[in-house]
């Protein structure tokens, strides 16, 4: 349930247009937009950002990681959808595993880091050495 009011075509005229274009896309409005159509500017900055990330990846890299970013934050809801919208841009069942177990693991080494306190201590050129070597 949300604790905020969901504007389904209630929000500004700007909002409803968009609001209308996503459920022409998509063929449903999902809450997080009804949440944001309060106000058109807000709504289309946000679908503008959404847009703008990532551009070279292509729509499956794109949702595999917003499906892993979604597992790490322990949004349920985004974790949902976006598996939907990676099977839909054509990742397989195992390819979205694979995301899910690159999440899981990337959240216990930062729980362990977090845990132990350690600082990091590899600087960018170190960094680059590894990638370099690694390829």
């Amino acid at each position: 349930m949300a604790h905020v009011k969901l504007y389904d075509g209630a929000g500004d005229e700007k909002a409803r247009r968009t609001q209308d274009n996503i459920r022409r896309s998509l063929g449903a409005l999902p809450a997080t937009f009804q949440a944001m159509g309060r106000s058109g500017a807000f709504l289309q900055s946000m679908l503008q950002l959404e847009d703008a990330a990532g551009k070279n990846l292509d729509e499956q890299v794109r949702q595999l990681i917003a499906l892993a970013v979604s597992a790490a934050n322990g949004c349920s809801y985004c974790l949902l959808a976006h598996r939907a919208l990676a099977l839909k841009a054509g990742a397989s069942d195992e390819e979205v595993s694979g995301a899910l177990e690159i999440a899981a693991m990337m959240s216990a080494y930062n729980t362990f880091n977090k845990a132990i306190g350690l600082e990091h201590d590899i600087t960018p050129e170190a960094a680059d050495a590894v990638a370099s070597a690694a390829g």
